[in-house]
């Protein structure tokens, strides 16, 4: 039996197809995890037209918050960006815990998450926790509406 996920029928192409939907996002970030699942974060950069380019895989992050990460991708994606001429608009972060998905304090770290994005001027659109069982989303806990 294969560790590997089953493959996946659609994944958004960098530059070519929107990242529209949660199923989009996690088609994406279920390539881009390590199999099996390593404490790792996941960032990916879309413009205004949710059409995703940049991609990045932050490993051994078992004892770093999410938005540490956030933060100092928000400042490299910027500079990135205004670089090659284009203009991030939204995030989309995935975090990897093997040994477990939510934790408490992860609403608090979301709503902070946000917040810092959008000082930024972005738009963090998901934060997903992704453990054996599956992804989850912490503004889920809020009953915070989905902002796809």
């Amino acid at each position: 039996m294969s560790r590997h996920p089953a493959p996946i029928a659609r994944v958004p192409r960098a530059n070519v197809d929107p990242i529209a939907t949660a199923t989009d996002a996690l088609a994406l970030v279920s390539l881009a995890i390590t199999h099996p699942l390593q404490h790792e974060t996941v960032v990916i950069v879309l413009d205004q037209q949710r059409l995703g380019s940049i991609i990045t895989v932050v490993s051994g992050t078992q004892h770093v918050d999410v938005c540490t990460v956030i933060e100092r991708f928000c400042i490299a994606a910027l500079e990135t960006c205004a670089d090659a001429g284009a203009t991030p608009a939204a995030l989309v972060v995935a975090t990897v815990r093997p040994t477990g998905a939510t934790q408490p304090g992860d609403v608090d770290r979301w709503l902070e998450a946000s917040s810092l994005a959008e000082t930024f001027g972005l738009e963090l659109l998901e934060w997903f926790v992704i453990g054996p069982a599956g992804p989850e989303c912490p503004r889920d806990l809020i009953g915070e509406p989905e902002r796809w």
